[in-house]
């Protein structure tokens, strides 16, 4: 079984169309227990997700427990708080690190409040986890909405001086929390399949992985940081009425 694990709602971004959960956080002890549960299940891969997880301050612990369970992890982070003594901290736990990108340009990332410099310092973590860790797995997602269209071109040439393993294209939907009020933002179903006509049918060292309404349309097993378990399906939540503590 895999699944994603929302660690926190927390986050240090605060990004326009953010569809993130917002529930309060457990302790370490209290994880451990639900992660204890998810290995009695037989879970094979966590992605770990937020907010942004490396403001959880027991993230490690709960990696290394995931890890000598023989787990796959995947994190999911904006890299803001990562530098080379929290990257070399975590990484031994760390199968594949999936990082957000969806505008090279930092007076864009700005204006969407992503952050200013915030692709300034991405582009050195890309660089600083494959020095440390060559053969950790490298994910870059790109929601793709009407804001950065025209920008995806320059997005993929600056993806290509970069050792990634994987490129995928989100198309933005609405699901819940800040998402829900930027409806405008949305590409039609023509846009968003001139992006894929666009990408996927060149060469290049990555692979290029597309989620569209029909990746939407599967169940997805969600842990939220307050140890509820529901399923996203669909573009819904659906509460399974089960607490994993």
């Amino acid at each position: 079984m895999e699944l994603c694990w929302n660690i926190t709602s927390r986050c240090n971004k605060n990004c326009k169309y953010c569809f993130k959960f917002n529930k309060s956080d457990l302790s370490l002890e209290e994880n451990k227990k639900i992660l204890h549960n998810l290995i009695k299940r037989n879970v094979t891969k966590i992605t770990w997700s937020g907010g942004e997880p490396f403001l959880y301050k027991d993230l490690k612990e709960l990696l290394k427990i995931s890890k000598e369970h023989n787990i796959l992890n995947y994190v999911i982070t904006n890299t803001t708080l990562l530098d080379e003594n929290i990257i070399k901290e975590n990484i031994e736990y760390i199968d594949r690190l999936v990082v957000s990108l969806d505008f090279i340009d930092d007076s864009l990332n700005a204006k969407y409040e992503i952050g200013e410099n915030y692709f300034k310092h991405l582009k050195e973590v890309l660089k600083m986890v494959k020095r440390i860790k060559p053969s950790i797995e490298i994910k870059v997602n790109t929601v793709v909405f009407k804001g950065n269209l025209k920008f995806l071109e320059d997005l993929y040439q600056e993806l290509l001086n970069y050792d990634i393993d994987f490129w995928k294209l989100i198309r933005f939907f609405p699901i819940r929390g800040k998402s829900l009020q930027e409806n405008r933002l949305g590409v039609t179903d023509e846009e968003f399949q001139d992006v894929i006509d666009q990408f996927c049918h060149r060469h290049q060292k990555f692979d290029i992985v597309i989620h569209n309404l029909e990746e939407m349309k599967k169940r997805h097993i969600i842990v939220l940081s307050s140890g509820e378990l529901i399923y996203s399906e669909g573009g819904a939540d659906i509460e399974s009425g089960e607490k994993l503590l």
